[in-house]
């Protein structure tokens, strides 16, 4: 973004967020440039010789306010005249007429701006239509970005205090004293086009159209603004289209939005909810000591995925020359990197740094630290079929490794179990011939019916956030669950215990008792779209690299990433940082 854009976008945030301060920076502006005009007419008066412009301001000044003054006039024509425009020049800006004038101006410009009816003159700028739990999410991610480049516009058809209200409290409780400031929140309809022509959506760079948060058959709604927003762009942005990323509910929607409702030519990006955090908690089931390189490639405060055309050297020279970058694979022309930020990924790139001691060649070997017997899976979820796959995808191809997976959950999900284990699709993980699911037959005391497992063999625990529970209570099951074994002492200790709940709140819960791992579904999901935002094709690198060979995930959006990049085949322990 050049600087003329940048000062754009700076100055009509600013306008939006502080109506009356912008009109207040207008009237000194105004003021000013009439003293200063004032004083460029007197300059060369006769009177005037040899004043310096410190003092000719001065008396410009003087004249504009109180013409009967220390003023001195000349009685030659042209000091006449030009003294008499000066005080009238004063009389405008200083009358009570005027000031009326600019009363009624404040007045009309702040309802306007309450009323979302104005229109920004923002470029290049990022566009999210309705609001949900994961856009404060996104926003605080962007702390860590180049803010000076990001400028996102919200409309959402919900209360447009409520939701800044909502944006503060997460800021405040989570962002450790940031605040992303470069962010409008417009009150309005994703299906006006009057809305879309006042936040500038034509000149957007990307549009991330989210799930309603209070709506009912959330996915027919957004399928119906996807259409209109694809229409939208194919009329007003023909020479230069956004981005789309579209949150999609299933493998129905997200096919019937890519391949029938997008217009031929439009770059659109779906994100799957379930589909993402499956694979998210296959990969740490599988691997838990890897959560902290996904959550670093999840956000801006971490590494970052950059794309450059390949260079001459190969992979593993650049392995040997670079400390701060490090080079996953060779894509369509393309180098994919991760690096710390755009300083550490120039700087290495351009520079002739050699390492002391190389790194080891075993950094980009198939080598993935894996020594599961038992995984245990508390829960039934929309997510758990994505968990199952990348389970049994990782056993196919790594097939030295012997183990599988147990089941657990309440009574009212017995049969959702019963059917898991019966489908020949997780016969390999679940094993029905030897193993069976465990039902818990009481809620409030599941260590009764859990007690067999943890006395076994089982060496993760993996508690699923209760998605049919509703919003309110999502979480209330994996912690009722969680929390009931917490008393077994030392018998945990040999465990990974993995928990995944959809409120950032309840994650304070989990931290204070014990080392146990937690997912934030919500979090999670807001730092991969806030990934999209900025460039999409993001999406088909990080989710090839979490997702083992013949998983339905591990093929990008266009059919063409297969695994290149496989994370699990790189070493955690080497990925950010040479080996000692």
């Amino acid at each position: 973004m050049n600087k003329k854009k940048r000062f754009a976008n700076k100055w009509s945030v600013f306008k939006e967020n502080h109506p009356t301060g912008h009109i207040c920076v207008l009237i000194i502006l105004v003021n000013i440039i009439f003293i200063l005009t004032s004083a460029l007419i007197i300059w060369r008066l006769p009177e005037n010789e040899g004043q310096s412009m410190g003092q000719i301001i001065r008396l410009a000044f003087t004249l504009m306010v109180n013409p009967s003054g220390k003023y001195t006039y000349s009685d030659t024509s042209i000091s006449r005249i030009v003294t008499t425009i000066v005080v009238l020049l004063g009389m405008i800006s200083l009358t009570g007429g005027t000031v009326g004038f600019i009363t009624s101006l404040i007045n009309a410009f702040i309802e306007k701006t309450a009323h979302s009816k104005r229109t920004l003159h923002l470029s290049d700028h990022i566009v999210v239509l309705n609001f949900n739990q994961r856009v404060p999410s996104i926003l605080l991610d962007y702390c860590f970005d180049d803010v000076n480049d990001t400028y996102i516009v919200i409309l959402t058809e919900d209360d447009k205090d409520e939701v800044e209200k909502r944006i503060a409290e997460v800021h405040e409780q989570y962002g450790g004293g940031r605040q992303f400031r470069h962010c409008l929140v417009r009150h309005g309809s994703p299906q006006s086009k009057i809305d879309l022509d006042r936040i500038g959506l034509a000149r957007a760079r990307t549009v991330m159209l989210m799930n309603p948060e209070n709506g009912e058959n959330a996915g027919l709604t957004v399928s119906k603004q996807f259409l209109f927003i694809s229409e939208y762009i194919a009329e007003h942005c023909a020479d230069r289209a956004a981005d789309i990323v579209v949150e999609t509910e299933n493998d129905s929607m997200d096919t019937m939005i890519r391949s029938h409702l997008a217009k031929e030519g439009q770059r659109v990006t779906t994100v799957q909810h379930d589909q993402l955090i499956g694979k998210l908690l296959g990969v740490i089931a599988i691997m838990p000591n890897i959560s902290h390189v996904l959550r670093q490639l999840f956000s801006f405060e971490g590494v970052e995925v950059y794309t450059r055309p390949i260079p001459p050297s190969t992979i593993e020279g650049e392995l040997k020359r670079s400390r701060s970058v490090m080079p996953l694979f060779d894509h369509d022309g393309q180098r994919v990197y991760i690096a710390e930020n755009d300083e550490e990924f120039d700087r290495a790139l351009d520079s002739d740094y050699q390492l002391k001691k190389p790194l080891p060649s075993k950094k980009i070997a198939c080598s993935p630290s894996f020594e599961k017997n038992e995984i245990v899976i508390v829960g039934v979820n929309s997510k758990l079929p994505f968990i199952l796959e990348s389970l049994a995808c990782f056993k196919r191809q790594y097939d030295k490794k012997d183990f599988h997976v147990i089941l657990a959950d309440s009574e009212a999900n017995a049969q959702a179990m019963a059917d898991y284990y019966a489908d020949p699709a997780w016969r390999d993980i679940l094993e029905p011939e030897k193993y069976h699911f465990r039902t818990i037959h009481d809620i409030y005391q599941p260590m009764n019916d859990l007690r067999d497992i943890v006395d076994s063999s089982a060496d993760t625990l993996l508690f699923l956030s209760d998605d049919s529970a509703g919003a309110a209570h999502t979480d209330e099951k994996p912690l009722l669950y969680w929390a009931d074994i917490q008393g077994r002492g030392k018998e945990m200790d040999r465990m990974d215990v993995i928990v995944e709940i959809q409120d950032p709140a309840d994650q304070d819960i989990i931290s204070r008792r014990n080392r146990s791992q937690i997912l934030v579904s919500d979090d999670f999901l807001g730092r991969f779209c806030a990934q999209l935002g900025k460039n999409p094709i993001r999406k088909d690198i990080i989710m090839d690299m979490i997702t083992s060979e013949g998983d339905t995930a591990s093929v990008g959006q266009n059919d063409q990433l297969e695994n290149t990049g496989d994370l699990m085949c790189l070493r955690v322990e080497d990925l950010l940082g040479p080996s000692d």
